[in-house]
Protein backbone atom coordinates (compact mmCIF):
# COMPACT_ATOMS: atom_id res chain seq x y z
CA UNK A 1 0.00 0.00 0.00
CA UNK A 2 1.40 3.32 -0.85
CA UNK A 3 1.67 5.97 1.68
CA UNK A 4 -0.93 8.10 2.16
CA UNK A 5 -1.19 12.24 2.34
CA UNK A 6 0.27 12.68 5.50
CA UNK A 7 0.13 16.28 4.87
CA UNK A 8 -4.05 16.82 5.65
CA UNK A 9 -5.43 14.83 9.26
CA UNK A 10 -7.62 12.08 8.29
CA UNK A 11 -11.39 12.07 8.76
CA UNK A 12 -12.05 8.56 8.74
CA UNK A 13 -13.46 7.06 11.78
CA UNK A 14 -11.92 4.58 14.06
CA UNK A 15 -13.55 1.24 14.19
CA UNK A 16 -13.25 1.44 17.69
CA UNK A 17 -15.30 4.38 17.65
CA UNK A 18 -17.99 2.97 15.54
CA UNK A 19 -18.12 -0.38 15.83
CA UNK A 20 -20.02 -2.49 18.75
CA UNK A 21 -17.30 -5.18 19.50
CA UNK A 22 -18.41 -8.16 22.00
CA UNK A 23 -16.65 -8.04 25.53
CA UNK A 24 -14.15 -10.45 24.49
CA UNK A 25 -12.71 -9.05 21.32
CA UNK A 26 -12.88 -5.53 23.02
CA UNK A 27 -10.48 -7.26 26.39
CA UNK A 28 -8.37 -8.64 23.34
CA UNK A 29 -8.34 -4.94 21.32
CA UNK A 30 -7.46 -3.19 24.52
CA UNK A 31 -4.75 -6.20 25.61
CA UNK A 32 -3.00 -5.32 22.26
CA UNK A 33 -2.93 -1.64 22.69
CA UNK A 34 -1.67 -2.23 26.33
CA UNK A 35 1.69 -4.16 24.16
CA UNK A 36 1.60 -1.62 21.80
CA UNK A 37 1.91 1.46 24.55
CA UNK A 38 4.49 -0.89 26.28
CA UNK A 39 6.49 -1.35 23.21
CA UNK A 40 6.20 2.03 22.81
CA UNK A 41 7.21 4.04 26.04
CA UNK A 42 3.84 5.21 25.78
CA UNK A 43 3.63 5.87 29.47
CA UNK A 44 6.90 7.87 30.27
CA UNK A 45 5.57 11.60 28.83
CA UNK A 46 3.10 11.41 31.14
CA UNK A 47 4.72 10.65 34.13
CA UNK A 48 7.63 13.31 33.29
CA UNK A 49 5.01 15.72 33.37
CA UNK A 50 3.93 14.80 36.75
CA UNK A 51 7.04 14.55 37.88
CA UNK A 52 7.58 18.33 36.55
CA UNK A 53 3.96 19.28 38.51
CA UNK A 54 4.97 17.87 41.91
CA UNK A 55 8.32 18.64 41.89
CA UNK A 56 8.47 19.94 45.71
CA UNK A 57 5.48 19.00 47.03
CA UNK A 58 6.07 17.62 50.32
CA UNK A 59 6.22 13.79 51.50
CA UNK A 60 2.40 13.05 52.08
CA UNK A 61 0.63 15.66 49.86
CA UNK A 62 -2.45 14.64 48.59
CA UNK A 63 -2.23 14.17 44.14
CA UNK A 64 -5.37 14.10 42.48
CA UNK A 65 -5.11 12.99 38.79
CA UNK A 66 -8.00 12.51 36.18
CA UNK A 67 -7.13 10.66 33.20
CA UNK A 68 -9.79 10.87 30.43
CA UNK A 69 -10.28 8.33 28.07
CA UNK A 70 -8.87 5.36 30.40
CA UNK A 71 -9.33 2.02 28.67
CA UNK A 72 -8.52 -0.61 30.78
CA UNK A 73 -7.17 1.85 33.15
CA UNK A 74 -3.15 0.79 32.85
CA UNK A 75 -1.98 4.55 32.59
CA UNK A 76 -3.84 5.06 36.08
CA UNK A 77 -2.36 1.56 37.82
CA UNK A 78 0.84 3.28 36.49
CA UNK A 79 0.48 6.30 37.91
CA UNK A 80 -0.99 5.06 41.18
CA UNK A 81 2.45 3.00 41.41
CA UNK A 82 4.57 6.08 40.51
CA UNK A 83 2.66 8.70 43.23
CA UNK A 84 3.20 6.14 45.88
CA UNK A 85 7.06 5.21 45.33
CA UNK A 86 7.33 9.23 45.67
CA UNK A 87 5.39 9.26 48.88
CA UNK A 88 2.62 11.04 47.29
CA UNK A 89 -0.97 10.02 48.33
CA UNK A 90 -2.74 9.86 44.94
CA UNK A 91 -6.56 9.81 44.26
CA UNK A 92 -7.38 9.18 41.17
CA UNK A 93 -10.17 9.13 38.46
CA UNK A 94 -10.96 8.00 35.36
CA UNK A 95 -13.61 9.17 32.73
CA UNK A 96 -14.76 6.80 29.83
CA UNK A 97 -17.73 6.69 27.62
CA UNK A 98 -17.75 2.88 26.88
CA UNK A 99 -18.95 0.73 29.66
CA UNK A 100 -16.68 -2.34 28.50
CA UNK A 101 -13.77 0.07 29.72
CA UNK A 102 -15.31 0.60 33.49
CA UNK A 103 -15.80 -3.08 33.95
CA UNK A 104 -12.43 -3.97 32.93
CA UNK A 105 -10.70 -1.85 34.71
CA UNK A 106 -12.28 -2.61 37.76
CA UNK A 107 -11.39 -6.01 37.39
CA UNK A 108 -7.97 -5.58 36.54
CA UNK A 109 -7.25 -2.78 39.42
CA UNK A 110 -6.09 -4.47 42.90
CA UNK A 111 -8.37 -4.05 45.87
CA UNK A 112 -6.86 -1.08 47.84
CA UNK A 113 -5.90 1.56 45.05
CA UNK A 114 -7.75 4.62 45.32
CA UNK A 115 -9.10 4.88 41.67
CA UNK A 116 -12.46 5.88 40.78
CA UNK A 117 -13.28 4.57 37.25
CA UNK A 118 -16.14 6.74 35.83
CA UNK A 119 -18.68 6.19 33.21
CA UNK A 120 -19.88 8.98 30.73
CA UNK A 121 -19.10 11.70 28.72
CA UNK A 122 -16.30 13.84 30.04
CA UNK A 123 -17.80 16.95 29.66
CA UNK A 124 -20.67 16.03 31.87
CA UNK A 125 -19.03 15.25 34.53
CA UNK A 126 -18.18 17.38 37.55
CA UNK A 127 -15.97 16.13 40.07
CA UNK A 128 -16.55 17.04 43.92
CA UNK A 129 -12.88 18.40 44.51
CA UNK A 130 -11.21 19.40 41.17
CA UNK A 131 -8.12 17.23 40.08
CA UNK A 132 -4.54 19.05 40.06
CA UNK A 133 -3.90 17.36 37.26
CA UNK A 134 -6.36 16.15 34.17
CA UNK A 135 -3.74 13.66 31.53
CA UNK A 136 -5.24 11.81 28.09
CA UNK A 137 -3.18 9.47 26.18
CA UNK A 138 -4.18 8.51 22.51
CA UNK A 139 -7.71 10.29 23.18
CA UNK A 140 -7.54 13.86 21.21
CA UNK A 141 -7.17 12.37 17.83
CA UNK A 142 -10.46 10.83 18.21
CA UNK A 143 -12.36 13.68 18.15
CA UNK A 144 -13.17 16.76 15.71
CA UNK A 145 -10.38 19.62 16.37
CA UNK A 146 -13.38 21.54 17.51
CA UNK A 147 -13.59 19.60 20.40
CA UNK A 148 -10.42 19.05 20.83
CA UNK A 149 -10.43 23.17 21.18
CA UNK A 150 -13.40 22.80 23.76
CA UNK A 151 -11.01 19.88 25.64
CA UNK A 152 -8.78 22.68 25.94
CA UNK A 153 -10.45 24.65 27.11
CA UNK A 154 -12.54 21.97 29.71
CA UNK A 155 -8.93 21.11 31.22
CA UNK A 156 -7.97 25.00 31.53
CA UNK A 157 -10.95 25.77 33.65
CA UNK A 158 -11.03 22.16 35.42
CA UNK A 159 -7.39 21.53 36.67
CA UNK A 160 -6.12 23.52 39.67
CA UNK A 161 -2.39 23.02 38.72
CA UNK A 162 -2.04 21.35 35.04
CA UNK A 163 -3.43 19.51 32.07
CA UNK A 164 -1.39 17.21 29.71
CA UNK A 165 -2.15 15.57 26.06
CA UNK A 166 -0.22 12.70 25.76
CA UNK A 167 -0.76 11.88 21.45
CA UNK A 168 0.80 10.76 18.35
CA UNK A 169 2.64 12.62 15.67
CA UNK A 170 1.27 12.55 12.26
CA UNK A 171 4.34 11.24 10.30
CA UNK A 172 4.80 8.94 7.09
CA UNK A 173 7.53 6.94 9.47
CA UNK A 174 4.89 6.48 12.65
CA UNK A 175 2.93 5.22 10.35
CA UNK A 176 5.02 2.75 8.27
CA UNK A 177 6.14 1.78 11.59
CA UNK A 178 2.70 0.83 13.56
CA UNK A 179 2.01 -1.42 10.36
CA UNK A 180 5.38 -3.15 10.54
CA UNK A 181 5.08 -4.26 13.99
CA UNK A 182 1.37 -4.45 14.22
CA UNK A 183 1.60 -7.16 11.79
CA UNK A 184 4.77 -8.96 13.48
CA UNK A 185 2.90 -9.28 17.13
CA UNK A 186 -0.53 -10.81 14.89
CA UNK A 187 -2.57 -8.06 16.92
CA UNK A 188 -6.04 -8.27 16.84
CA UNK A 189 -7.64 -6.41 13.63
CA UNK A 190 -9.04 -3.97 15.13
CA UNK A 191 -5.99 -2.88 15.95
CA UNK A 192 -4.13 -2.90 13.03
CA UNK A 193 -6.77 -1.21 11.87
CA UNK A 194 -7.13 1.54 13.76
CA UNK A 195 -3.32 1.77 15.32
CA UNK A 196 -2.39 2.93 11.38
CA UNK A 197 -5.35 4.87 10.99
CA UNK A 198 -4.65 6.86 14.37
CA UNK A 199 -1.45 7.86 13.11
CA UNK A 200 -3.53 9.95 10.13
CA UNK A 201 -5.59 11.22 12.44
CA UNK A 202 -3.17 12.45 14.60
CA UNK A 203 -2.17 16.09 15.09
CA UNK A 204 1.02 18.06 13.98
CA UNK A 205 2.78 21.27 15.79
CA UNK A 206 0.81 23.65 13.38
CA UNK A 207 -2.47 21.90 14.30
CA UNK A 208 -1.65 22.41 17.75
CA UNK A 209 -0.52 25.53 17.54
CA UNK A 210 -4.00 26.57 15.92
CA UNK A 211 -5.98 25.18 18.41
CA UNK A 212 -4.38 26.66 21.48
CA UNK A 213 -4.48 30.08 19.53
CA UNK A 214 -8.16 29.54 18.82
CA UNK A 215 -9.04 28.06 22.71
CA UNK A 216 -6.82 31.34 23.86
CA UNK A 217 -4.25 29.15 25.84
CA UNK A 218 -0.40 28.47 25.93
CA UNK A 219 1.15 25.53 26.25
CA UNK A 220 3.92 23.69 25.78
CA UNK A 221 4.15 21.32 23.13
CA UNK A 222 6.80 18.93 22.89
CA UNK A 223 7.96 15.46 21.05
CA UNK A 224 8.86 12.60 22.84
CA UNK A 225 10.08 8.85 21.09
CA UNK A 226 8.42 7.04 19.69
CA UNK A 227 6.64 9.61 17.79
CA UNK A 228 4.79 10.97 20.67
CA UNK A 229 3.45 14.66 19.77
CA UNK A 230 2.26 16.30 24.14
CA UNK A 231 0.83 19.14 24.91
CA UNK A 232 0.74 20.38 28.42
CA UNK A 233 0.22 23.58 30.73
CA UNK A 234 1.65 23.72 34.64
CA UNK A 235 0.06 26.65 35.93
Amino acid sequence: MASPDFSRRADEPEWMDVRQWPRADFAAILNDLEQANLLTFAAHPTLDFLARLTRGWPPGAELRVADLGYGRGDMLRRIHRWAVSRGLRPRLTGVDLNPHCRALAGELTPPGLAIDWHQGDLFDWAPAEPPHAIVSALFAHHLPAADVQRLLTWQEATASHGWFVNDLHRHWLAWRGFRALAWAMRWHPCVRHDGALSVRRAFVHDDWRAMLAEAGLAADIRWHPLFRLCVGRIK
